[in-house]
């Protein structure tokens, strides 16, 4: 095994052990020994439980950034729906992994970074496939309506009678009150032309 495929096995199997474990159960040894190595090995490439966990942390954000990224052939309203559902699935099937990275008062200090990271990905995709113009105000909106996706994707997974695409129709309707505007489905290289 190539040592970035090593890297990524490992971290794999200690994302499990921690969605599983929590970050306190989570035990280097028993990592070690799902993976198939020693635990010398495993610090060999993570310096502590807390390096792996941030490596962990980072992966599932990156898994995150991915299943959420915009289709450039669609229209900002199709594009919300396609990027709330992959979010939602991505959330819902995590245990431990992404919902960590949105837990406020989580004490992993990469968390904070992770999220103001994220954060700052996702207003800049939706600034650009709303075309909406990028002010404070928009910007305090885009921020204030992430923090609602998130307790909503949190708090839909206990509400069994709403459905993900009653959740989904919520999130819209509220971003689309944030911003004061309708999305449409049109692409916004046809609503330019359209507009002249």
């Amino acid at each position: 095994m190539s040592p970035a495929d090593r890297s990524e096995h490992i971290i794999r199997v200690a994302a499990e052990h921690f969605a599983r474990d929590g970050i306190a159960g989570a035990s280097m040894r028993e990592i070690a020994n799902d993976v198939g190595v020693t635990r010398a090995l495993v610090y060999h490439y993570f310096a502590g439980k807390e390096a792996l966990l941030n490596a962990v942390l980072r992966h599932e954000s990156e898994l995150l950034l991915e299943a959420t990224k915009p289709d450039p052939t669609l229209g900002a309203r199709a594009n919300l729906r396609r990027a709330l559902r992959g979010y939602l699935e991505f959330f819902e099937a995590s245990r431990g992994g992404v919902r960590e990275l949105y837990t406020p008062a989580s004490t992993v200090p990469a968390v904070s970074e992770l999220v103001e990271a994220n954060h700052t990905v996702h207003v800049q995709r939706l600034l650009g496939y709303t075309g909406t113009q990028d002010t404070p105000r928009t910007r305090l909106a885009l921020g204030g309506w992430l923090a609602f996706v998130e307790y909503t994707a949190r708090q839909s997974i206990d509400a069994g009678a709403v459905t993900r695409a009653d959740v989904i129709d919520l999130c819209i309707c509220a971003l689309e009150g944030a911003l004061g505007t309708s999305l449409t489905d049109r692409h916004p290289s046809n609503q330019k032309e359209s507009s002249a």
